[in-house]
């Protein structure tokens, strides 16, 4: 479900051609990451419609510093290519999916 994504163009190819993208930040060795991925992976199964890739902070700093990401886990949300949520290190995945379906909302009117 989450696809790995290795450098700032690809990431920034999927940005663009995706009306609804989420990116989710995390390291081998973080514990809340860890934790939170199944609940962020349950989130994108109720919303087949956004696509979606996977970061890891500790092989790919290029990508997580050009974004300003220096905490995890982190998620950026984009809708028509615009970052229109960013959550990181503590954060309600059930808020996060409150503030996605306003989005989709607004986007399926």
């Amino acid at each position: 479900m989450l696809e790995s994504v290795t450098t700032l163009t690809e990431y920034s190819k999927r940005v663009e051609t995706s009306p609804l993208f989420l990116a989710y930040f995390t390291a081998p060795g973080c514990g809340v990451c860890t934790s939170i991925r199944p609940k962020i992976e349950g989130l994108l199964a109720a919303h087949p419609s956004i696509e979606s890739c996977i970061i890891d902070i500790s092989t790919q700093q290029k990508i997580s510093a050009q974004l300003s990401v220096f905490s995890i886990p982190a998620v950026l949300f984009y809708a028509q290519g615009k970052e229109t949520i960013r959550e990181a290190r503590y954060f309600s995945v059930e808020q996060l999916e409150e503030k996605i379906e306003r989005y989709q909302a607004l986007l399926e009117e």
